[in-house]
């Protein structure tokens, strides 16, 4: 167990709380989840999308918590959830009741306090946008590793620390914040230089609040599109969300107690502040904008005015070569990674590599040494003779990116496999059919996490825009709701030449239905099919 810190240390950035009981009482460790939850704790009572944290006050304070923290949204204060669980004539010794404005935020500062605040020891990269956040964060941990640097990094895909590497199981682009803060630690005990993260909407959102208190050296925007507006409400304010990774460049932590666990390390200089951006991208400039006025500004792109300036030289479903112009002189880049897209993420990876003092020419060839990112764009070769890929696009902009990019390459047909989330943003739905059947041929509309929405209806919706864009059921597009079998429908109706689009799963590794999440590989399922059509053989997937 770790060593017990006082309850008041753990509160240096709390700004604003209500205490019932005594504040000098030693905690144990935080945890979001009553079943986590270890004698001398701290229980944060979150109120999430299908559960209430507060309904589990009762098993954490059996399982020992020392401290509860609740949500003054959704009750009445401090000590009135005190007495209600405590009773009247509680001892002083029982459990502390601390209510917040919102819970969910309060868990960074709570956490960030009882880890010891260990973004201070590291150089720490966000990277937000509504794609390209797992390729750049990818390829930002492998440049900076062959320029002598030790990485951690936390992405949608893996999350590794110095030299281990897992992947992420969690289906959260952005950990929750004892995660971070924990994997944090982590990295600083591993001696790790660099920390860089995936910053979603979500975990940027001040009632989210996911990265609070990390510290960020150097933000990175690399673009803005129609996603998540379930949650947001709108374009401006997923904009906003965003932006505030930028903002967070000008926070500051506080010292670590000198009682916190793990014990407080030396201090180290402050890194300088970086805010990079797309310069691409129409949204770029209030990015920049909200970044503190003593950051440092980094444009990349290939078609503005840029201080990193790509120009693609030829390009093929292996990859780009790319001149690039730099304030650090100029260097040929050669990337194994198809799409303009992924140019552009690779010139935000050097423009975060030569922020860091790396040598132009080291970057370049790093980046050129990076074959593929499991989920995206992952070709799936077991002899057969069309193509498949399995690509995590699922929203208007990235089909449009992904299969305006493939359509001049593919010789044959292009036929297209994906859904849409259930639960989640209805609006894009149709355009996503409109979109796919302006570039492929044929299209095999499937379940992709209905989540307790009717599986029927997310592909009716997205059905009517295939058929307002001129597709015909039964020959522009099939409904096959089972995901395996949509897929084997693909091939076999895919001819030598055409290539086959497996879009929206990638790399994860569940699919989400009513009654819980069942287990999904979709390299996997697509190595299955193509060896029930006599391609290939056990020995030759590796993928299972």
């Amino acid at each position: 167990m770790s060593r017990p810190l006082p309850l008041r240390d753990c509160l240096v950035s709390l700004p604003v709380y209500q205490v019932a009981g005594p504040t000098d009482r030693p905690v144990t460790g935080i945890a979001d989840n009553s079943r986590q939850v270890e004698p001398g704790c701290i229980f944060v009572a979150v109120r999430g999308y299908r559960t209430d944290g507060h309904a589990y006050i009762p098993q954490a304070l059996a399982r020992g918590a020392a401290v509860v923290v609740v949500d003054l949204r959704f009750i009445e204060g401090a000590a009135e959830m005190r007495r209600q669980y405590l009773g009247e004539d509680a001892p002083g010794e029982a459990a502390t009741f601390l209510a917040v404005p919102n819970s969910r935020a309060a868990l960074a500062p709570l956490a960030a306090a009882w880890y010891g605040f260990p973004a201070r020891h590291l150089v720490v990269i966000g990277v937000t946008g509504t794609k390209g956040k797992t390729t750049t964060t990818t390829l930002i941990s492998h440049v900076l590793e062959r320029g002598g640097h030790r990485t951690g990094l936390m992405s949608t895909v893996d999350v590794k620390v110095g030299l281990h590497q897992w992947p992420n199981t969690l289906r959260q682009s952005t950990l929750e914040a004892p995660q971070i803060q924990s994997l944090l630690r982590e990295m600083v005990a591993a001696h790790c230089t660099h920390a860089v993260l995936e910053a979603s909407s979500h975990g940027l959102s001040t009632g989210w609040n996911r990265v609070g208190h990390c510290g960020f050296d150097v933000a990175v925007a690399t673009n803005v599109t129609h996603e998540h507006l379930d949650y947001h409400g709108s374009l401006e304010q997923y904009r906003r969300d965003k932006a505030r990774l930028f903002a967070l460049l000008g926070e500051e932590l506080p010292a670590p107690a000198p009682s916190s666990f793990p014990p407080p390390l030396p201090p180290t200089v402050p890194a300088p502040k970086w805010a990079i951006v797309n310069g691409d991208d129409p949204h770029h400039q209030m990015f920049l904008d909200a970044a503190p006025h003593t950051a440092h500004r980094l444009t990349y792109a290939l078609n503005a005015a840029a201080d990193v300036r790509g120009k693609v030289l030829d390009s093929s479903l292996a990859g780009s070569r790319v001149r690039v112009a730099t304030p650090w002189g100029e260097s040929l880049l050669t990337l194994r990674l198809p799409g303009r897209f992924n140019v552009q993420n690779g010139l935000a990876a050097l423009s975060v590599a030569l922020s860091q003092g790396m040598d132009l020419e080291q970057a370049t060839t790093a980046l050129g040494e990076v074959r593929g990112i499991r989920g995206r764009m992952e070709p799936i070769d077991q002899g057969q003779p069309f193509g498949v890929l399995v690509d995590y696009a699922h929203n208007p902009d990235s089909f449009t990116q992904v299969m305006g990019m493939l359509r001049p390459l593919t010789s044959g047909r292009m036929i297209a496999v994906f859904g849409s989330a259930g639960e989640r943003d209805r609006e894009k739905r149709p355009q996503q059919g409109i979109v796919a059947a302006q570039f492929c041929d044929l299209l095999v509309l499937t379940d992709e996490d209905p989540r307790g929405e009717e599986r029927e209806a997310i592909l009716a919706d997205i059905a009517a825009g295939a058929e307002q864009a001129g597709k015909r059921p039964g020959t522009g597009y099939l409904v096959i709701p089972d995901r395996a079998a949509a897929i084997r429908a693909a091939f076999e109706q895919a001819r030598p030449g055409d290539l086959v689009l497996l879009l929206g799963k990638g790399h994860e590794g569940n699919m989400v239905y009513a009654d819980g999440p069942r287990p999904w590989n979709e390299a996997a399922e697509a190595c299955a099919a193509l060896r029930a059509m006599g391609y290939g053989d056990d020995d030759h997937d590796t993928r299972q």
